[in-house]
């Protein structure tokens, strides 16, 4: 396997790593708001 296709296979597994932490945190985040909206009609 040559260098440069290590790099690439390496480099675009990090770059969907990175996207799938950043979509996880987005949903937390949106969990989070829908828990306080829920809260807040209940009042």
């Amino acid at each position: 396997m040559k260098p440069y296709l290590f790099v690439a296979f390496a480099s675009v597994w990090l770059i969907f790593m990175l996207y799938v932490g950043s979509l996880s945190r987005r949903q937390e985040r949106l969990r989070k708001e829908l828990e306080e909206l829920k809260r807040k009609m209940q009042l």
